[in-house]
């Protein structure tokens, strides 16, 4: 399906680019069309074109989706200056309804492991100076753990994102690895609060790890049969059996495999660590979800992540969950309540999540990186509002509201 949509892109974007006579585009506009071509989305009853730059007043016009674009000025925050393509009418709208036609990021169904590497070597081999990908360790059936820096590696300042640690919330692999392109795009032109993505991203530099637990993934999006190694699909069946006997599910097998959340050794990557690790347990053996595992870092990808977090010494961490269009922001045993109250009022103004309460340590990644040496501020963002697993028709709401985290949370860190 993925092969399928690059192909009709790649045929719309040579047709645009190769042969202008079969639109209808004025002359002027089109000596200049070395600028790269956009697409409307996600906009429902279509986007207004202002001529206005507060977006305000009657529109020029509404542009359906599909609509194709160039922008000639931005983005200044969510502000672009466009012209549309096929009448030469200039205006300014909303770019998070724009996607760039080539964009390699690029899938309305599942954001699969597959997909993610290819993603990433594209994006490499497209932005090399801009992009830095580190592999930190693998899985425990053998897929690759990425790093990926955007900008200046030896910046002052840092900050890390990170989507995926439970296998059923895979919608946020997909979100972080679009706003990671996006930033990538506008390097040279967008600016945020005034400050240029170069001067962001000169002094703070972005390392996101876009999909913590990729087997638990592929086990909720394609079942058992995503697994290499035998002896982890035995895992699986051993899980599922306990689950029946303990009355932790009533679900079909493929059911509760969609409903996945640990690894492939049905440790839940969000209870492996420290403090709380083990405190107050229900779980004693492995399961699609709540099993601690045997020791705090006992499952490489928790290692991995950790070692990502030392080595980079985030300012700021954003983490990436689903479900319920909530924000986790602090705990009560957190040594950096006062610097994160401030920050999570901050991003809140952006995406208007509702502010969850403060809970006790329990093992997860939040308490873990509350409880160390380096000062953090953090936010846990769950998406979606509906049951997980959710399809991707979840996606439109969710990119409006997150396009510009990863920039906020950069200018956060260089002027704090």
């Amino acid at each position: 399906m993925k092969l399928l949509k690059r192909v009709i892109l790649t045929v719309t974007l040579f047709t645009i680019l190769f042969f202008p006579a079969s639109v209808s585009f004025n002359t002027s506009a089109a000596e200049e069309s070395p600028a790269p071509v956009y697409y409307v989305r996600f906009s429902g009853t279509g986007l207004n074109v202002y001529g206005d730059p507060s977006l305000s007043g009657e529109s020029l016009a509404i542009l359906p989706d599909d609509t194709y674009v160039q922008i000639l000025l931005g983005p200044l925050d969510f502000l672009a200056k466009i012209r549309v393509y096929d009448t030469g009418l200039e205006g300014y709208v909303d770019m998070r309804y724009l996607k760039r036609l080539d964009a390699i990021v690029y899938d309305y169904d599942i954001y699969t492991y597959e997909e993610l590497e290819e993603d990433i070597t594209k994006l490499q081999e497209r932005y090399p100076e801009l992009l830095h990908v580190n592999v930190t360790g693998q899985s425990v059936d053998g897929r690759n753990l990425y790093e990926l820096v955007l900008g200046n590696q030896s910046a002052p300042e840092s900050i890390l994102i990170h989507a995926g640690i439970h296998a059923r919330e895979h919608v946020n692999p997909y979100l972080v690895m679009e706003q990671l392109e996006q930033c990538l795009i506008y390097y040279d032109c967008g600016y945020f609060h005034e400050q240029s993505y170069r001067e962001l991203f000169d002094n703070v530099s972005v390392h996101i790890v876009p999909m913590v637990n990729p087997d638990g993934i592929a086990i909720s999006q394609y079942g058992e049969g995503a697994l290499r190694s035998p002896e982890l699909v035995e895992t699986l069946r051993a899980c599922y059996a306990y689950d029946l006997s303990t009355r932790r599910t009533r679900s079909t097998y493929e059911n509760y495999l969609a409903r996945w959340k640990a690894n492939a050794r049905g440790v839940d990557l969000n209870r492996n660590l420290l403090p709380g690790f083990g405190v107050n347990s229900k779980v004693s053996q492995p399961s699609y979800m709540g099993y601690e595992g045997t020791a705090p870092f006992s499952e490489p990808e928790m290692l991995s992540l950790g070692a990502v977090t030392l080595l980079c010494e985030p300012s700021i961490i954003i983490n990436y969950h689903s479900m319920g269009e909530v924000a986790y922001w602090n705990t009560v045993e957190s040594r950096y309540t006062a610097i994160n109250t401030e920050f999570s009022n901050y991003m809140l103004s952006l995406v208007p999540y509702q502010r969850m309460r403060s809970g006790t340590a329990s093992g997860s990644y939040l308490d873990w990186i509350y409880s160390g040496e380096n000062p953090v501020c953090s936010i846990t963002f769950e998406t979606g509002n509906v049951e997980c697993p959710f399809t991707l028709d979840q996606y439109p709401k969710i990119w409006i509201q997150h396009s510009l985290v990863v920039q906020a949370a950069a200018a956060y860190a260089y002027t704090h």
